[in-house]
């Protein structure tokens, strides 16, 4: 069941963070959407407002310190301790080892790995600290979007996908860490995904037009959010731990 439970969701601004956030208050979750973009996510909030579930803003960077907790904070503020997190927010980098920018490799790295990290550990603590009142009677779920990208190297995108790598192995080291409090910590590894990640990014429009003809229909964010919604209404005892999905022609 996802009624009547209580998410945060990063990355809500826009592309995957942003469906998650529709498809929770459609189940009749109330979430905490987030993200760098505050009239983004006020007309999030408005969109949803006659929604069965219910869905406030709270605009911030998610690489300063401090930001993790200020959410889970107001969850509970609102409604009581969450007991779902959802890390949509993310950056991507075109260019290889040799052709990508220098320039931007420090702040991927903060935002796609050190700035999750820090959310995983104040996550997993709060969680693990809910949990041991309860005994873990009841799931509490922690959901990451990786990348295909983070499972098979790609000569074409290795910056960006050395990052998903990474995120990847501290997913399934924390699932270790936790599972026993009946903490799911779950990876969702979409394939190609049309959204305004690529804009965004800089990636070239017409390279992925022609990733599109060749491999699509592509996936949209609502599929990713539909199948993070089936994840986290599972009973206590099943946990789904790493889905990927892609677009039926992709190969790679």
């Amino acid at each position: 069941m996802t009624d009547r439970r209580i998410a945060v969701v990063t990355g809500a601004s826009s592309g995957i963070g942003r469906a998650v956030v529709r498809d929770l208050v459609q189940r009749g979750t109330r979430v905490v959407a987030a993200g760098r973009r505050a009239e983004r996510l006020t007309e999030l909030t408005e969109q949803v407002r006659t929604a069965p579930g219910h869905a406030v803003a709270v605009a911030g960077d998610i690489t300063q310190a401090g930001h993790t907790e200020e959410l889970l904070a107001t969850a509970e503020r609102e409604w009581g301790p969450a007991d779902v997190f959802v890390a949509a927010a993310g950056q991507g980098l075109p260019g290889t080892v040799l052709g990508s920018d220098p320039e931007r490799w420090e702040r991927l790295v903060e935002v796609n790995y050190l700035a999750l990290l820090r959310q995983l550990r104040v996550v997993a603590a709060e969680f693990r600290k809910q949990a041991e009142p309860d005994d873990g009677a009841r799931a509490r779920d922690v959901v990451v979007i990786g990348s295909t990208v983070g499972r098979q190297v790609s000569a074409a995108n290795p910056v960006y996908g050395s990052t998903k790598f990474a995120v990847h192995s501290l997913v399934e080291a924390l699932r270790q860490e936790v599972c026993h409090h009946n903490i799911r910590v779950t990876l969702i590894e979409p394939g190609f995904v049309r959204s305004g990640f690529q804009e965004a990014a800089g990636y070239d429009a017409a390279w992925f037009e022609a990733i599109a003809e060749e491999n699509g229909p592509l996936l949209v964010p609502e599929d990713v959010a539909d199948v993070i919604g089936y994840v986290i209404g599972r009973p206590t005892h099943v946990h789904l731990d790493d889905i990927r999905l892609r677009p039926t022609r992709q190969r790679p």
